[in-house]
């Protein structure tokens, strides 16, 4: 099951911690993709900032949707990490 947005993710993410976040990300999503290139600290500082316009034409996204995938990415990756602690 994908979340379909940062406060499902993150409901999902609590009902089964044993699983990979990234599991619960669109294959093809743009929150897949951050979640396969970037880093929590490079995720904060882009989320601090304005939608890449390059970004949103690549993946034909919304400014919105754009901070929701950012947001659910960076969800994810703060997970993964505070797991492998």
């Amino acid at each position: 099951m994908y979340a379909r947005d940062h406060d499902h993710l993150i409901a999902l993410m609590r009902e089964h911690p044993e699983t990979t976040p990234s599991t619960f990300l669109g294959d093809s999503s743009y929150a897949s993709h951050l979640y396969d290139h970037s880093d929590v600290r490079r995720l904060k500082s882009t989320l601090q900032g304005d939608p890449e316009p390059k970004a949103l034409e690549r993946w034909g996204i919304s400014p919105g949707i754009w901070r929701e995938e950012v947001a659910m990415a960076l969800a994810a990756l703060s997970q993964k990490q505070s797991s492998t602690r």
